[in-house]
């Protein structure tokens, strides 16, 4: 388990569970101005610009809740502004979560399960046999998934949610919303650690914005470095063109959007060949808030793939 007595890291620790705190007390304001916006306009589509703050500094004025930084936030995510928020895991954390991925894909086999009582944390090889199977969108990957009602032995998952928490609530919600819910309850949290293993993509697409406005991503990787050289994430513009958003992108930063803006990742380093024992490739984290399987499939709110070219 990493060291959380890194005065660093405690300090970033401390941070996130008194901002938790304060906004789980909080009447949520941003929830007020998403209502407004949301009748008054339509779902954006589009890319627009790119946002960069220091995640400390963002969750300040989160947590001070200023009318003009509500409203200004609002407008800016629905205008279709990307967010990059800075500095928010060390490479100590990094090494750490990529560790307990690879302790656990060799311990356990590769499956699957459906979201119903009782599911484990599993994880799976979805290499180009399973890229279409049973899936809403196109892709490769090898991921771990991780529910909130298993034991938490490694405290990877604690970590993560610790992060995210307190930005759940500039997306309408409460901090701690959903996080209690087995799949009964028919909406449920689900962290995903992925490495998008060479030749490895999304289909372009969007997401679902009913049961969470914002896609949060935690980049575990930086383009050139040691994990992978080619391909990555994009966004669309108005013009159907594919803007390349990896070259601001950090290991370490968090991003988020509002959930209806096309999006995918370009296909990891075309060239090379990949198995499940590699850590090469780019590394992920997705927060999720999902429909559980007790719901019918064709009533499931889930991502849908974006022809770019129609």
């Amino acid at each position: 388990m990493i060291d959380f007595g890194n005065i660093k890291i405690k300090k970033k620790i401390d941070k996130q569970l008194k901002a938790t705190e304060v906004l789980s007390k909080s009447r949520n304001l941003f929830a007020d101005e998403w209502n407004k916006i949301e009748k008054e306009r339509e779902k954006p589509s589009n890319y627009n610009n790119l946002i960069q703050i220091d995640y400390d500094e963002f969750l300040s004025r989160v947590v001070e809740q200023n009318p003009n930084f509500i409203k200004s936030l609002v407008e800016s995510v629905y205008n279709g502004d990307l967010y990059l928020l800075k500095n928010v895991y060390c490479d100590e954390e990094i090494e750490f979560i990529k560790k307990e991925f690879k302790i656990f894909s060799e311990n356990n086999e590769s499956t699957f399960y459906q979201m119903l009582e009782n599911t484990p944390n599993f994880h799976r090889w979805i290499d180009k046999s399973k890229a279409t199977h049973g899936y809403a969108l196109k892709h490769i990957k090898h991921s771990y998934f991780l529910f909130s009602w298993n034991k938490d032995n490694s405290g990877v998952r604690e970590m993560i949610m610790r992060t995210h928490r307190p930005l759940k609530f500039p997306a309408g919600l409460s901090p701690s919303q959903y996080e209690n819910n087995t799949p009964k309850d028919k909406i449920v949290e689900r962290v995903q650690i992925v490495r998008y293993v060479p030749k490895g993509f999304v289909e372009p697409h969007v997401d679902p914005v009913p049961i969470c406005r914002f896609v949060f991503s935690v980049y575990l990787s930086k383009r050139g470095g040691e994990d992978y050289s080619k391909g990555g994430f994009y966004m669309i513009d108005k013009k159907n063109g594919k803007l390349d958003m990896e070259k601001s992108i950090d290991a370490g930063d968090l991003g988020f959007f509002y959930a209806s803006l096309r999006h995918g990742v370009n296909v990891i380093d075309p060239d090379k060949q990949s198995n499940m024992s590699d850590t090469c490739g780019r590394w992920w984290i997705g927060y999720n808030i999902h429909n559980s399987d007790f719901i019918q499939s064709k009533k499931r709110h889930t991502g849908m793939p974006y022809n770019i070219n129609s």
